[in-house]
């Protein structure tokens, strides 16, 4: 009896030990593991695979005890899959807890100004997300999401805000599409809030289209309102538009942009083409920012209807034809100067 009773005090000293090992192995942050270490967890692995890539990546130093946490703490089937930041020493308990509540790396994401649905597209996969062509298919299936702001719209060209957002790496792009739908819904709300709708020239579908005319033309902030208004006087004047990146847009619709205008592409017959169609395009050309949505529903008070563009991506205007033929001559002597 009294050799039972000292066994059975040896397994419960050796139980109490291990469980303030354990207990302190779970506390302590991994001294050796290395610093800003991505791990992705694939889809479908179970709790022993994950502890297992946590340990081969030393970012645990056991994985039975990390296991036995797992399994006492009911996290079993609640591990979720993606990249993980570790950028510094964590305890086991403060892994498995990242881990568990999903806190994935995010990557950004970076659209600027102007770009087209195509040259989007193609960000998306330059900077890893997927293919091109999987966010060209998701963008035009996502065309309802826009309905509200654009009956007519038949995709969400225009209408992808230009930011930089903060995605997980395998995001869907119908995911993201959303979110920059989103955003461009909310910054079109900060513009009405700073100049109510009903100030506005235009409706809003004619507003985002304006605007990505605007985006097109104008390098500058402080231009933006008065390109506003010259667009704006001509229509009202029903004078074309004759907005150059209108008729590159129309050509590379159908693949036909060399790199450079002809006068023979200014006759290009499209909907989009502003030199043969009048009034505004049928859709945006481009995704514009909030400077050129401000701008299109405040535009400057200007009697302009011409403009030309001289150095530095800045613009001569002109009220008259004679003025800004003027303009375009000196630009041209200009350049003849340079080269």
């Amino acid at each position: 009896m009294k050799k039972f009773l000292v066994l059975l005090l040896l397994v419960l000293c050796v139980g109490a030990a291990g469980f303030v090992s354990a207990r302190q192995e779970l506390q302590t942050p991994y001294s050796a593991a290395p610093a800003n270490y991505i791990l992705e967890i694939p889809h479908g692995v179970g709790a022993r695979q994950v502890v297992g890539l946590l340990e081969d990546g030393k970012v645990i130093r056991n994985r039975y005890v990390a296991l036995g946490y797992i399994w006492f703490s009911g996290f079993r089937h609640k591990l979720q899959a993606g990249e993980y930041l570790f950028d510094r020493p964590l305890t086991p308990v403060e892994v498995i807890t990242r881990i568990v509540k999903g806190n994935v790396y995010l990557h950004k994401f970076t659209v600027p100004e102007g770009l087209t649905l195509g040259e989007t597209a193609e960000k998306w996969k330059a900077q890893g997300f997927g293919t091109a062509e999987d966010f060209t298919n998701a963008a035009r299936e996502s065309a309802s999401l826009v309905r509200d702001l654009d009956p007519e719209s038949a995709s969400v060209e225009g209408y992808l805000f230009p930011e930089t957002y903060s995605f997980p790496r395998r995001t869907p792009a119908k995911q993201a599409i959303d979110a920059m739908v989103a955003r461009f819904k909310s910054v079109l709300q900060q513009v009405e809030k700073e100049v109510p709708r009903e100030a506005w020239p235009l409706g809003v579908r004619e507003t985002v289209i304006l605007a990505s005319l605007i985006e097109s033309e104008a390098a500058h902030a402080d231009e933006r309102p008065v390109v506003a208004s010259v667009y704006l006087n001509r229509l009202t004047r029903r004078i074309l538009l004759q907005c150059d990146p209108t008729v590159i847009y129309a050509l590379e619709l159908e693949g036909r942009y060399k790199g450079r205008l002809t006068l023979a592409d200014l006759k290009f017959p499209s909907p989009y083409n502003t030199y043969v169609t009048p009034g505004l395009p049928p859709g945006p050309i481009m995704n514009p920012g909030y400077a050129s949505l401000r701008a299109a529903v405040q535009p400057a008070a200007s009697k302009y209807i011409f403009f030309v563009r001289t150095v530095d991506g800045k613009h001569t205007f002109s009220e008259t034809l004679a003025a800004h033929n003027r303009a375009v001559a000196a630009y041209r002597l200009l350049q003849r100067k340079k080269s």
